[in-house]
């Protein structure tokens, strides 16, 4: 599961609103079985996070369609992750740093680091994993 994580590009973060389910995709960062995200200091995501922090992320790869006719079989081979925590606001700005060092490693393999103005005027979060569920349907040899 952990394998499927640090392959994902684009992961869906779910959380509620009310009753009502809110769901978006992001990028993200994983070290240390901790995800690591960021966004603006305001908006709805933001609200909704500090009503109700127990969130959702969902991590999908290895998306294809078999369409194996005439026989009508049809399916879709995947590699999926559910991961259940809570969100936590970073307000340290040396954390800051090391999260959008996690998010970079996870795309490029570098660091990078942020002007101090930037750390500043951006929300980072993380969400410790406390529960994963895996699932997958995939060809076999």
């Amino acid at each position: 599961m952990l394998d499927i994580i640090t392959k994902t590009q684009v992961c869906y973060l779910g959380m509620s609103k009310g009753n009502l389910p809110y769901v978006l995709p992001i990028n993200f960062g994983f070290h240390d079985n901790t995800i690591y995200f960021h966004c603006a200091l305001k908006g709805e995501k933001i609200e909704i996070l500090k009503d109700n922090p127990n969130i959702c992320l969902v991590f999908n790869i290895d998306n294809k369609l078999i369409n194996n006719v005439p026989q009508d079989d049809w399916s879709i081979y995947y590699k999926s992750v559910i991961v259940y925590g809570k969100i936590q606001f970073i307000k340290d700005i040396t954390e800051k740093q090391e999260a959008i060092n996690i998010m970079f490693r996870h795309y490029e393999g570098i660091n990078y680091t942020l002007p101090k103005t930037v750390l500043e005027r951006t929300m980072f979060m993380k969400v410790k994993i406390e529960k994963m569920t895996g699932k997958q349907n995939i060809l076999h040899d």
